[in-house]
């Protein structure tokens, strides 16, 4: 069930890419980045089971984040890179700092969501501080090495993957060891966190081919 849920989530996410840029151009991206950004970080606080692994369930959202930096490098270059780099952090903040409002309301006796994240700052409150400051370093060693290795080569299957594998290891080694060392032993942190990762790595071979796709015909902007 996981890896259907899975599959489904990564299509509609690629889709709404699309469709997205193909109506608003540029701003669509925008619109993307804010959408994908707010989904990811919630599902960053869940753990699912796909082909038997257990996964962050935000793998599924983050490469596609990811996609979209690549996708405005080379359809725009790097002139108004900087501007999504803050749209992205703004959302983050903003969604950590909602969740966080949330968990101090006292829920009503009908009301459920925020029976659901009652504890979510209490028992994850290092996620919440966190994950908007490791997408934000993320995304720039996204730019800087994408920089570096397009000026090698201009394939960008190469480029993408090289820059995955980079900056997926950094994500992870960072991320799951800070936010799960006191919730988790360390060495299950580190399946998770290795888990997830090559679950980001094959989810990425789906979003290179769509991003090849989706800018054939142009190239890699230096």
């Amino acid at each position: 069930m996981g890896e259907i849920i899975t599959i489904i989530m990564i299509f509609l996410t690629l889709l709404t890419i699309f469709c997205l840029h193909k109506t608003f151009d540029k701003r669509g991206l925008y619109f993307s980045v804010v959408i994908f950004s707010l989904i990811s970080f919630i599902l960053s606080f869940k753990i699912s089971v796909v082909l038997k692994m257990n996964i962050n369930t935000s793998i599924i959202i983050l490469p596609e984040i990811f996609t979209i930096f690549y996708i405005f490098i080379i359809k725009y270059g790097y002139k108004d890179i900087n501007d999504l780099l803050k749209i992205t952090f703004y959302a983050n903040i903003t969604t950590s700092i909602i969740i966080a409002i949330m968990n101090i309301f006292v829920p009503t006796i009908t009301e459920t969501i925020s029976i659901n994240m009652q504890g979510t700052f209490e028992y994850n409150y290092k996620i919440l501080i966190i994950y908007p400051f490791m997408m934000l370093l993320s995304q720039y060693i996204i730019i800087k090495l994408y920089q570096l290795v397009s000026k090698i080569q201009n394939y960008i299957y190469i480029s993408v993957s090289l820059t995955y594998i980079i900056t997926g290891l950094i994500y992870t080694i960072i991320f799951y060891v800070l936010c799960y060392l006191d919730i988790m032993e360390i060495k299950y942190s580190l399946f998770l966190g290795i888990s997830t990762y090559i679950a980001g790595l094959a989810i990425t071979v789906i979003d290179t081919i769509f991003i090849n796709y989706f800018v054939r015909g142009k190239k890699v902007i230096k």
